[in-house]
């Protein structure tokens, strides 16, 4: 059978998932930034793979739970973003600004697992 899948016998780490949720998630906030044509504010360059790396297990647990909910807020929001301009509509710039902050805190806060500070 042909596929395309390298053929590996370590497992990839646990984290793997959660590191590739947090990447999306931080792609979605490039593009809610950049939705109405608005410059991309600065958002420091998170090693999430790094920082899994070294953390104890139960902070990996936490971290991958909250990324899934961030993933999930990140994929709501552009779907009602991408709803609303499918339709015709202007997405409210106080919506975008809501999503954008939302997201930012996301990612932060989940930073902020592996600091030591939430």
């Amino acid at each position: 059978m042909i596929h395309f899948q390298p053929e590996t016998s370590v497992a990839p780490a646990p984290y793997v998932e959660a590191v590739e949720r947090l990447r999306s998630v931080r792609k979605a906030l490039a593009l809610v930034e950049l939705f109405d044509g608005r410059a991309k504010r600065d958002l420091d360059e998170i090693r999430f793979d790094a920082l899994f790396l070294d953390a104890p297990e139960a902070v990996q647990r936490c971290a991958d739970g909250r990324s899934v909910q961030a993933a999930g807020a990140a994929a709501a929001g552009i779907e009602a973003l991408i709803g609303a301009e499918s339709a015709g509509e202007t997405p409210n710039p106080a919506a975008i600004d809501v999503l954008s902050d939302s997201l930012r805190r996301d990612l932060q806060g989940i930073h902020a697992l592996f600091v030591g500070r939430a």
